[in-house]
């Protein structure tokens, strides 16, 4: 998941993402051996020669930026604003690599053989873990060690409102102390014994090592120190970096930023567009070394403007606006083929819990029942999403193991009939594209709920983000369905920006200009790889813009941090399922991509979002 506030965006006319193209990633999971043999396994299919492609060696292979949304922020240690797999995954890590790394060969699962680190070990009960690293080396040769890794701890903890990750009382708030007996070699106390697995994929892959003897300094002209070492110190060399990060115009002049232990490191960027060229890191370490000769991503300022550039054969690696699927035979005709790329994501209608009289109706769980038995799910992926898309009841994708038969199956199959009843049944006169309107308040049976007066209406605000086609037919689904439940709905439309904006800022008010929101902005398990609901749903929690505030479900997110019984994992979900904190929805493709027949090593995608191009090549003809 990429976390803290949500990120991202896809593609105008994808199958639900936006014009901005980052994705909302939040998440935050013993023995290695368990999480190697469970594994998050997603996308299917044999891999398309994942390692060194056989194609001859050089080249330039192009890759398009989603439309409006190029990367702008290069420091490793990103706040919630810069969140989005457009600025990590597709941008930082290829230069900056985690710790440990997740995702291999269409899996999201841990990837041992391109972490950084060894497999951790635990000791004292599971409070203690040791981290072994291996033989890496920055690109001005010094060795990656201990201390790196420690350097950016140290910022983090002493800059937490920064680090888009962030979620009280987990990392770095459970760390009790950090020891370096060795170079090589990093020692972990943390506040009490957790899930093995909860800490490998949700805690020790937030990590990065990243270069202090090169970047512990204060200003541009200062010395490297140790200024890290306290917190006020660090909160020093934090501004300094992050200004640095915030100077576009300086990306591919600035020796910080040359200073990497990623496969490549950046050449040119233009601040302007978002253009960026990366050429290989000649002294990377890993086990794949790249053999193109540079990598560019392309930007666009629209679908269409990309689209003609793929028609131009000018990409490598582009997409399919969803609108422009009829056409997707003409492109494979011409040299592409066409790759659906399913993210490890969900989506869902929030909802808020906090507005008056509108916020304890939105409390009552018959009412999120009836309009999860409204809303035609299935349909909504066949129709709008054309098939480029799935359905499922909860907040874990379906593919590997964590998912339920329950949360699969789906509890409130769409019938229009039974959630008529449920509201009957609790002391509301249905009027059938009409408003209902509470005839039993307040607690007890046969009433409508506590907080719900006699004559309370059934309408609500729907914030619906504007300039996405497949968004904006289904919340004109989810309104004509639920209006003929009388349940009525008024859209109110928002650009990007402004969804994002009154979306957030919700969080711990009493009233909000919201009822219910529906964004492109799908919410993806990365860096934090186990689909736990703590940063979503947990009271407090930065993402819980809902207001959510359920002891039950705080209990059962607990267990999934404390022990990795499945079964406590199940609990968790099944209850998510049943009580539909959010109203889940279809979940579309992140893109339909399109890649050149020439390009070699680019399948399968990897549902993490990452991208490999240390692995391409590009065949000749």
């Amino acid at each position: 998941m990429m976390w803290a506030p949500r990120w991202g965006l896809g593609i105008v006319g994808s199958p639900g993402r936006s014009a901005d193209p980052r994705v909302r990633s939040r998440a935050r999971l013993a023995r290695v051996a368990l999480a190697l043999a469970i594994g998050l396994v997603l996308a299917g299919g044999a891999p398309e020669a994942w390692g060194r492609s056989r194609a001859h060696l050089g080249g330039t292979a192009t890759f398009a930026e989603q439309p409006g949304a190029p990367p702008s922020y290069i420091f490793p240690l990103f706040p919630s604003s810069d969140f989005s797999q457009n600025e990590n995954e597709q941008f930082e890590w290829l230069m900056w690599r985690p710790l440990y790394w997740f995702g291999e060969n269409g899996h999201a699962q841990f990837n041992a053989r391109l972490s950084i680190g060894q497999p951790p070990r635990y000791s004292d009960g599971g409070r203690t873990v040791t981290i072994d690293l291996k033989a890496y080396r920055w690109s001005n040769g010094e060795d990656v060690t201990a201390r790196d890794l420690e350097f950016w701890i140290n910022l983090v903890r002493a800059n937490k409102a920064n680090w888009a990750a962030y979620v009280p009382g987990a990392f770095p708030d459970n760390l009790v102390s950090i020891h370096a007996p060795n170079p090589e070699q990093l020692v972990l106390r943390f506040n009490r014994a957790y899930s093995h697995y909860w800490l490998l994929y949700n805690e020790l892959s937030q990590l990065f090592p990243i270069p202090q003897h090169a970047w512990d300094r204060t200003s541009a002209t200062g010395p490297v120190t140790n200024a890290d070492q306290t917190a006020a110190g660090a909160r020093r060399v934090y501004r300094f970096l992050n200004s640095q990060s915030l100077d576009l115009h300086t990306y591919a002049t600035n020796p910080l930023w040359q200073v990497v232990d990623g496969p490549w490191r950046l050449d040119q960027y233009d601040a302007g567009t978002g253009r960026a060229v990366l050429v290989p890191n000649h002294h990377y370490s890993g086990p794949v070394k790249p053999t193109l000769s540079r990598f560019v991503e392309v930007p666009f300022t629209s679908a269409a403007a990309e689209f003609d550039a793929l028609r131009a054969g000018q990409l490598n690696y582009g997409y399919l606006p969803l609108s422009d699927i009829g056409i997707a035979a003409s492109l494979e005709r011409q040299g592409y083929r066409l790759a659906p790329w399913r993210a490890y994501d969900w989506n869902a209608i929030i909802l808020q819990f906090q507005n008056g009289v509108r916020g304890a109706i939105l409390r009552q769980l018959y009412i999120r029942q009836a309009m999860t038995y409204a809303i035609p799910m299935r349909a909504i992926v066949r129709t709008i999403l054309h098939g480029y898309g799935s359905y499922f009841a909860g907040p874990v994708p379906p593919s590997g193991p964590f998912s339920t038969a329950y949360e699969r199956n789906g509890p409130y199959p769409t019938s229009l009939t039974a959630a008529a009843r449920l509201l009957r049944d609790h002391g509301w006169a249905v009027h059938a594209n009409g408003v209902d309107r509470c005839m039993h308040g307040g607690p007890g049976r046969g009433r409508c709920g506590p907080g719900v007066p006699t004559g309370s209406p059934l309408q609500f605000t729907f914030l619906v983000m504007a300039g996405v086609t497949s968004l904006g037919a289904m919340a004109d689904v989810v309104q004509s369905n639920l209006g003929r439940l009388g349940i009525g709905l008024t859209i109110r439309l928002a650009p990007a920006n402004a969804w994002d904006s009154q979306e957030s800022i919700c969080t711990g008010l009493h009233h909000c200009s919201w009822d219910l929101a529906l964004e492109s902005f799908y919410w993806a398990y990365a860096p934090d790889y186990y689909p736990t609901g703590g940063e979503f749903f947990a009271t407090g929690a930065p993402s819980n813009n809902e207001n959510l505030n359920d002891p039950t479900l705080n209990r059962l997110i607990t267990a999934t941090h404390l022990t990795s019984s499945l079964s406590a994992f199940h609990a968790y979900e099944d209850y998510v399922t049943r009580t539909q904190p959010m109203i889940f929805m279809p979940v579309g493709d992140y893109q339909l991509s399109l890649v050149s027949r020439r390009l070699r090593g680019a399948l399968p995608q990897d549902p993490l979002l990452n991208l490999y191009p240390e692995n391409w090549s590009l065949a000749s003809g």
